[in-house]
């Protein structure tokens, strides 16, 4: 028995942890932070799940963990934005962030749909609908925010990389060694001259500069930037050209580039004709058909409180369609 309860807590040390517990303080000394271990292959009816030190899990540290368990990328980008929060932490904290915003905000339209005079019962029941969907929406924005700003560093980058690669290649047709040309294009270039900066940081420390390429474009988020410095990674371990292999991806990103604009002028076309018929032309003119059609037959009444309704609809959608129609715009530049 002692042997299967030693091989039990080694499976347990083995293990990722789901969180950490709080640290805590007792007058003046700190207990530390334990880790939270999920229990595998727990039999149905079996008591409460515990963690390696005896503490039992609660639903919501099982909650957190599910969400946490969805977003694999969340630890990678909480350490690429310099958040020191564990994973855990960090949503469990963004939960309670989407409640209380999303509990002012239903607070707020509750009592802006009693001050128009809507029933108090329906008014309730919308009220739970928009606070649910108010904290989902927020939870997957706010759980979302590192990874997406992890994306977005890596579209910044995309901008000037094309710009920084044709003076990194003129530079090299010049006779500048790779070393040199990098560090004249480590400013000028935005996000672009951040990467070659960090390149340049190791090769300064004594990192051989390929090691140097190739740990700095595998944490990059920029496609080009991880091409362009794979190119010249193999370019140097095997004694090729590095010029030509450099300008041989410039030219093939200069062409995936041409085209994707052409395909965004094609769905610019769609998305305008979309706009003009549910933006512009069916709200205006269906309200003004309502109201004409309510004249004649009394299925309801267009009253102010109905106007305000459909106004915040227009509203919207007019949201949606500048959203889509950011979305889809590229966000390079040539």
């Amino acid at each position: 028995m002692q042997l299967l309860k030693k091989k039990d807590q080694s499976a347990n040390s083995g293990a990722a942890p789901i969180g950490f517990t709080k640290q805590r303080k007792f007058l003046f000394f700190k207990i530390k932070a334990k880790p939270i271990y999920q229990q595998q292959n727990a039999p149905k009816g079996a008591a409460t799940p515990t963690t390696a030190t005896g503490e039992h899990i609660t639903r919501f540290q099982f909650y957190v963990a599910k969400i946490l368990e969805r977003q694999k990328d969340l630890e990678i980008s909480l350490r690429e934005q310099n958040i020191k929060e564990s994973g855990f932490e960090f949503v469990k904290k963004m939960i309670v962030n989407s409640i209380i915003v999303s509990a002012i905000l239903t607070v707020t339209l509750f009592v802006l749909l009693l001050h128009f005079g809507l029933n108090i019962v329906y008014d309730i029941i919308f009220a739970a609908v928009l606070f649910y969907a108010f904290y989902a929406t927020f939870l997957a924005r706010f759980v979302r925010y590192p990874i997406d700003r992890s994306k977005s560093v890596g579209s910044e980058v995309e901008k000037d990389i094309l710009f920084a690669a044709r003076d990194l290649v003129i530079s090299m047709r010049s006779g500048m060694p790779l070393f040199n040309a990098m560090v004249a294009v480590s400013s000028g270039y935005g996000a672009a001259s951040r990467e070659f900066e960090k390149i340049i940081d190791r090769v300064q420390l004594g990192m051989p500069i390929e090691q140097a390429i190739d740990e700095v474009s595998s944490k990059s988020n920029s496609k080009t930037f991880k091409r362009l410095m794979l190119q010249a990674s193999v370019s140097i371990k095997a004694g090729a050209d590095i010029v030509g292999a450099l300008q041989g991806v410039v030219d093939e990103v200069m062409q995936e580039r041409v085209i994707e604009l052409r395909r965004y002028g094609q769905r610019l076309n769609a998305l305008a004709m979309f706009y003009m018929l549910f933006g512009i032309i069916f709200p205006s003119m269906g309200i003004a058909v309502v109201a004409i059609l309510t004249t004649f037959i009394s299925l309801f009444t267009v009253n102010f409180t109905t106007l305000i309704f459909g106004l915040v609809g227009i509203f919207f959608l007019q949201l949606i369609f500048l959203n889509i129609m950011r979305s889809s715009r590229p966000t390079f530049a040539m």
